[in-house]
């Protein structure tokens, strides 16, 4: 797996962490739970906090080429709508700008919005009502699935990342797909107050840093039954190379005068999460 290990760019890890999530989803693999062979699988996807184009690109491009190729499977999923919200401004302008590069394509719904993502009640009537069109399917006897993903953007959420999981649940019939942070068990106090200061400095609710356990059990109080959650710890993958990465690139930068800034304390906390397990980098299924 190794997302940033003998990567050239962080765009290329990401997108290397996405698929991963998607294929822990299946959300990539052809094939339908009915009987009926020829049904044409069909899926929508709400991205929480979408950055800034990065990952709206690589689903439009993946689902696009599946689209596209020779020799169509007829048990192919395809992707019938995309909406993706973020809270970031400067992110939302820029994300429109790159998607706006890209010719449209009529057979499917690809939009964007700058919303609070963590918040539905926030939402206006416009993205409340393209989410729910989004979700809803055009025929009973169409095999379709909606998913809710959070690419490394549930911890941020405010006050907490629970009400739009309840939400994509109970009213979406929404299933989820994250990549998110946990907590280990048994923590010291002294760790316990780094990882407070580390979520005061990195804006995130502390309410949010919860065991994998805990992180079950509020999947199970949102309405997903606990035999269809799975929660799977990629630690060792993620932030041993991320902290090499990052050190790295500053290495690089030194050659010409410059540095990674802010990235450098970064560096270290990956580290240190790695080194004391004290935070778990884990991929989160929890299927409708």
């Amino acid at each position: 797996m190794g997302f940033w290990k003998d990567t050239e760019d962080f765009q290329t890890a990401c997108s290397a962490l996405l698929e991963e999530v998607l294929k822990s989803a299946q959300v990539l693999q052809d094939g339908v739970s009915g009987g009926d062979k020829n049904v044409i699988n069909t899926l929508s996807i709400i991205d929480l906090g979408f950055g800034c184009g990065d990952q709206c690109l690589y689903i439009k491009d993946v689902l696009e080429n599946r689209r596209q190729t020779k020799g169509d499977n007829p048990r192919k999923r395809l992707l019938k709508a995309y909406i993706g919200i973020t809270l970031e401004s400067a992110h939302f302008r820029i994300a429109q700008e790159r998607l706006g590069r890209k010719p449209p394509n009529t057979n499917e719904v690809f939009e964007i919005y700058c919303a609070d993502a963590g918040r539905p009640a926030s939402w206006t009537l416009e993205i409340r009502n393209a989410v729910t069109l989004a979700c809803q399917t055009n025929d009973e006897k169409e095999n379709h699935e909606n998913w809710l993903l959070g690419l490394d953007s549930l911890i941020h959420f405010q006050p907490s990342r629970w009400p739009v999981i309840e939400y994509a649940n109970r009213k979406l019939g929404a299933s989820l797909m994250a990549y998110d942070l946990c907590i280990a068990d048994n923590l010291s106090v002294r760790q316990r107050v780094i990882l407070r200061l580390m979520a005061l400095f990195g804006q995130s609710p502390f309410a949010n840093w919860i065991t994998i356990q805990e992180y079950r059990e509020r999947l199970v109080m949102a309405g997903y039954a606990r035999e269809n959650i799975e929660i799977r710890d990629i630690s060792e993958h993620v932030f041993g190379p991320l902290a090499g990465f990052l050190r790295k690139r500053e290495v690089e930068l030194k050659l010409y005068g410059l540095s990674i800034g802010r990235f450098r304390y970064a560096a270290g906390m990956f580290a240190w999460w790695r080194k004391t397990g004290v935070v778990r980098g884990c991929i989160v299924v929890a299927r409708k």
